[in-house]
């Protein structure tokens, strides 16, 4: 979808007054019941939505994939079809100019991040949240290939094309902490490559959320809703379950909320016991360090 397009979507009566939100990848028209999720036409290198056919198939993998954890808020695919001189939503045609997700509509007030801004996020909540997530993950379907140590440090060192943007933020010195930090991994993996394989063995690296921070929960009523994750990228969804827990504790920690990070991550060891070892800690502490690293990149 391009912003021509939405505004054209915009000219129809149902959606006149409908919230227009913008993310670096998508389009969302938020309705009083409804919201719609387009992709936008764009290639990068982890993603590409640059063809029709491709958005119409991550759509109905996205549809696909978060029913796995949201099965009542993600209801179908539509399609956008010509409409006299607009567009409208409506079934597949021969042809739909593009496609997007139709999902419930969820009163913002619930969102884990306005929650965790007003004070009113409760251990309960991490609880409930960690034992829904332990429930999925042991459902999930497992990844046992070789660990890539190779892949593991590109991915870490991938900030450092992003110097030039981090250094008014973080200064000269902020800078060089990052890129050290990049050798210190670099050694870290060489030393543990082989507990991560391990790990791998036994089951713990899984197809999961792969984006499992604040912004992605509802706490409707106070239950756990989690959503949006990623589609785009295979890779990106085959995680370690503690790289998995790992993302959400660092971005309670970022919040201020240190005590419900660990609050949450003891309760999904007692619902999944998955650090087994003093060396397990040790990589759990790795993939705080890899997420707090992309929330950066995001920021």
């Amino acid at each position: 979808m391009t912003r021509q397009q939405i505004d054209r979507l915009r000219q129809h009566p149902d959606l006149a007054e409908a919230e227009l939100i913008e993310t670096h990848i998508s389009w969302l028209l938020l309705t009083t019941e409804k919201v719609y999720k387009m992709k936008k036409n764009i290639q990068f290198s982890f993603l590409d939505f640059s063809e029709l056919a491709q958005r119409k198939y991550y759509c109905e993998k996205e549809l696909l994939l978060n029913r796995r954890l949201a099965p009542d808020l993600y209801e179908e695919v539509v399609a956008v079809n010509t409409r006299g001189e607009g567009l409208e939503f409506g079934p597949y045609q021969p042809d739909s100019l593009d496609y997007a997700i139709k999902m419930r509509r969820v009163d913002r007030k619930w969102e884990m991040v306005t929650l965790l801004r007003r004070g009113a996020v409760l251990p309960e909540h991490l609880d409930q949240l960690a034992e829904q997530l332990a429930v999925f993950h042991q459902s999930a379907t497992p990844d046992t290939s070789l660990f890539n140590p190779i892949k593991a440090l590109d991915d870490f060192r991938d900030i450092s094309q992003y110097t030039e943007l981090l250094l008014p933020h973080l200064g000269v010195t902020g800078q060089a902490d990052i890129l050290a930090g990049i050798e210190t991994i670099h050694a870290f993996l060489r030393h543990h490559h082989q507990r991560f394989h391990d790990r791998r063995q036994r089951g713990f690296t899984v197809e999961g959320h792969g984006d499992l921070h604040a912004a992605n929960v509802f706490l409707e009523a106070g239950k756990p809703l989690i959503f949006d994750c990623i589609e785009f990228n295979d890779a990106f969804r085959m995680v370690d379950v503690l790289d998995e827990v790992a993302f959400l504790y660092v971005d309670l920690e970022a919040f201020g909320f240190p005590d419900l990070a660990q609050r949450f991550a003891s309760s999904y060891q007692s619902a999944h016991p998955t650090l087994l070892t003093a060396e397990d800690q040790q990589l759990f502490d790795f993939y705080k360090c890899y997420r707090a690293n992309v929330r950066l990149k995001v920021t």
